[in-house]
């Protein structure tokens, strides 16, 4: 009888368990179908939209150039302050003014724009795409001019970080990967004098020899100087960013806010060069607890960007043998017919994913041009290989927007999409601009697909660590190490509390889980 008992109670506790299960997926669910029903209502109205993602938790911007998503003002205010000169002929801002100066151009102190509106509305137009159109440059064209204008202007990294982790936080983005320049200027120099790419050998023997040449050369201690560096500024960063929440009271501290680095090579320079940034950029990677992956950077329709780009691939495969466990995100595929030969079409975006390892791609606007473009997509979607997806930034540099746009070929192949913002400075743009294009481009692209969006950008991005799903991408269900928590109230089980703890993207997932509901519960009840 007992037994029996204790059987029957232990079906009544199954049943009850089962019960409140379904009613918690129906009430979520029923969440769910609110906002998607009020997000229908809205999707015509730009503005609505904007006011709709600004406030949602965005989770995080993981396609994003530091010094390229500072706005021209901010940069201007730093040029003033650190007593920066500019040329009056074509407002660029040298990074070495002691000497670069020539007496043949007139030049005055950046301070000067403050009562000169010409000056001022001269260097934001040139260090950005605003009224571009009025310009004698193709937006390309002077897309890519502009970080050689506003160089000398980017020396305070620390300030500059501090910029954008407040921005994200009004934003509400709780994550940033910045990517940064890695081993410019003199840390080449002494990597690669006396050294080049000797084109009667291989590929490999190349790498071979100039990998060990950039080892005799103390490559580990540059690496870790930089590192350093890197820890200093980002340190940094957060007391700036701290102390300006607390000055101007806003409504989130940007020292909340979790930032990681990619640190990133230069695709337009000499093979040698390239590779020493490269080897840089993995051996920092390797080192450095800030630095989560590497990335490949500059204009891809560039004359030698184009005539190495297979080479570079080599490159990387190369130091990803060295360096299995440092992740690689890449451009590719930002180009379009007419910017380049139809044979410079076939083969980037397939090239990056096969050879160059990539876990990201950034862009990827040509895939359709793409020689059996079908099976790369099959792969991206089948090896979880995620696409950047970056609306204002396509359409601004390449011209390609709406049904030109291969965004919906990715999703309709099951490929994990990110919307970023890339460079929303000189872009001006942000993030929540990214998502009203999309919901207001693409109809068939529904509340849960963006809410998918959001998870990706996490789920996708190269923090440490496990994530909180049982199955990647899916969001179905939690790992079974966190039976029994609750995001919402912020109960944890011991298991619970030991699995967020020893994983940095666990935490980062299960703090938005938890923006989420309370999103969606306040949209529910306005």
């Amino acid at each position: 009888m007992i037994k029996k008992n204790i059987i029957l109670i232990t079906l009544l506790l199954l049943l009850v368990a089962s019960v409140a299960g379904v009613i918690e997926e129906k009430q979520s669910s029923t969440s769910e179908n609110s906002i998607s029903a009020y997000f229908e209502q809205i999707r015509d109205n730009p503005e609505e939209l904007r006011a709709f993602f600004l406030a949602m938790p965005k989770g995080g911007d993981i396609h994003n150039h530091l010094t390229g998503a500072v706005y021209a003002e901010g940069l201007i205010d730093r040029a003033a302050s650190e007593g920066k000169r500019v040329y009056l002929n074509n407002y660029s801002c040298p990074n070495n003014q002691s000497d670069t100066i020539p007496q043949i151009n007139e030049f005055v102190n950046v301070s000067q724009a403050y009562n000169n509106s010409n000056l001022y509305n001269g260097l934001v137009d040139c260090w950005s795409m605003k009224d571009v159109e009025c310009s004698n440059a193709s937006g390309h064209d002077h897309f890519f001019a502009t970080f050689g204008c506003f160089g000398g202007a980017t020396n305070n990294t620390s300030s500059l970080v501090a910029e954008l982790r407040n921005r994200a936080a009004i934003e509400n983005v709780e994550y940033l990967e910045l990517m940064t320049s890695a081993g410019e200027g003199e840390t080449v120099k002494t990597l690669t004098k006396n050294l080049s790419w000797n084109d009667n050998l291989s590929s490999d023997k190349n790498l071979n020899s100039l990998y060990e040449d950039f080892n005799s050369r103390d490559l580990r201690n540059i690496s870790k100087n930089i590192s350093n560096y890197l820890n200093k500024t980002d340190k940094e960063s957060i007391q700036i960013a701290d102390a300006s929440f607390k000055a101007r009271s806003e409504s989130g501290s940007g020292s909340n806010v979790t930032v990681k680095y990619l640190f990133s090579a230069t695709r337009v320079m000499p093979k040698e060069n390239v590779f020493a940034q490269l080897a840089i950029a993995f051996e920092v990677a390797d080192i450095s607890p800030l630095v989560v992956g590497i990335n490949l950077l500059a204009a891809e329709d560039n004359r030698v960007a184009l005539k190495d780009y297979s080479e570079q691939m080599e490159m990387i495969r190369f130091l990803h043998e060295k360096y299995p466990d440092v992740k690689i995100a890449l451009h590719a595929g930002e180009l379009k017919l007419g910017l380049v030969t139809p044979e410079d079409l076939r083969f980037h975006i397939h090239e990056a994913v096969t050879i160059g390892n990539a876990s990201r791609i950034g862009h990827g606007v040509d895939i359709m041009s793409e020689t059996d473009s079908a099976e790369t997509l099959k792969q991206m979607a089948e090896k979880g290989i995620c696409i950047e997806i970056m609306p204002v930034s396509n359409e601004e540099i390449l011209g390609v927007h709406g049904e030109d746009h291969p965004f919906p070929v990715y999703l309709s192949h099951g490929v994990p999409v990110v919307l970023a913002s890339d460079d929303a400075g000189v872009l001006r743009t942000d993030l929540a601009e990214q998502f009203v294009i999309i919901a207001h481009t693409y109809p068939q692209v529904k509340y849960s697909d963006f809410k998918k969006f959001v998870r990706n950008s996490l789920e996708y991005s190269f923090l440490d660590g496990e994530g909180i799903w049982l199955e990647k991408g899916a969001y179905t269900a939690f790992r079974p190490e966190l039976k029994g928590c609750d995001f919402i109230t912020g109960d944890l089980t011991q298991v619970g509390k030991n699995f967020l703890s020893g994983n940095e993207k666990a935490r980062e997932e299960w703090k938005l889980e938890g923006e989420i509901a309370a999103f969606e519960q306040k949209v529910v009840n306005t």
